[in-house]
């Protein structure tokens, strides 16, 4: 019973460790543990690219 216990054990935390590998590194990229005062990253959206997602918005209007 008691080994069953440890592997148990020991697959939640290789589980977990997992999946905070995975979530921690966005959020430190992001500046949410820091002390800056504005959190986030900033997002470049020149011309082309703003046409480009307006003319997306009116084909979806047209339908």
């Amino acid at each position: 019973m008691n080994r069953i216990l440890g592997i148990i054990i020991l697959i939640v935390t290789l589980y977990l460790g997992f999946l905070l590998g995975y979530s921690i590194p966005p959020f430190i990229h992001a500046g949410v543990f820091s002390d800056r005062e504005e959190k986030g990253v900033e997002i470049l959206v020149d011309e082309e690219m703003e046409k480009y997602y307006e003319k997306l918005y009116e084909d979806d209007e047209d339908e």
